[in-house]
């Protein structure tokens, strides 16, 4: 079982990421602090040239800055259409501010794109570091980009990407429902798992440790008793 209290600052002021993580870390009984409850700005740097590279740089920087265990991840949208574009620049996508514009403008790329070749999808590299070293883990969604936004919740890309044509949009269905299939759902459970996993191993070699410590001690005071 992980440790209850234990808390791990996320690395992005993303709203919607803060929720998605506090539900799933729920489950593995850790405890997510954000960077608003601690008076930081999502402000890490992000220059790398893949998800991973992005993630460590955002999950180093708050690490040093804090001193906590820090999760940090970098996801982003890959369409096959337009060679896997967004990627890693998702966020920033045709230079514009809004995930409104953003949208508009991956729905105007595509405009002449055949429904079958609209295939794309959602990837997500997770870090956990502190200050043992650091973990990652992955996730992918496969799916498609529709031709107009459909649905009021989620995030980013969530209104016009469905894993099927005729499926419902990450923006319409139940933030549960999100977490079993999405990108950042699978990399942030493996991770959880790993870390849990990696704690539990720390566990039993504490306790071998203190085992043999005991077994030598015994052994030792015996042998003095002996006359």
């Amino acid at each position: 079982m992980a440790d209850l209290t234990k808390e791990i600052l996320l690395a992005s002021g993303n709203q919607g990421k803060l929720r998605e993580m506090k539900e799933i870390a729920s489950t593995y009984h850790y405890r997510i602090v954000s960077l608003k409850e601690l008076g930081l700005k999502g402000d890490a740097p992000e220059t790398g040239q893949t998800f991973l590279e992005n993630a460590r740089q955002k999950a180093e920087y708050y690490f040093k800055k804090t001193g906590l265990p820090v999760i940090a991840d970098d996801s982003g949208l890959e369409v096959d259409a337009l060679n896997g574009a967004p990627g890693i620049h998702s966020a920033r996508y045709g230079g514009l501010n809004t995930e409104e514009e953003r949208r508009a403008w991956l729905l105007h790329q595509l405009t002449d794109v055949p429904d079958p070749q609209r295939r794309a999808r959602f990837r997500s590299v997770a870090v956990y570091m502190d200050q043992h070293g650091c973990i990652h883990a992955s996730g992918t969604a496969e799916g498609f980009i529709l031709r107009q936004e459909k649905g009021s919740g989620g995030f980013g890309y969530d209104p016009v990407f469905s894993t099927s044509l005729n499926g419902p949009t990450y923006a319409e269905i139940t933030q549960e429902e999100k977490n079993r299939t999405s990108h950042r759902g699978q990399a942030f459970r493996k991770l959880f798992a790993l870390l849990a996993n990696k704690e539990q191993a720390g566990r039993q070699a504490s306790t071998r440790q203190a085992a043999a410590a005991d077994i030598k001690r015994i052994t030792r005071n015996g042998h003095h008793g002996i006359s």
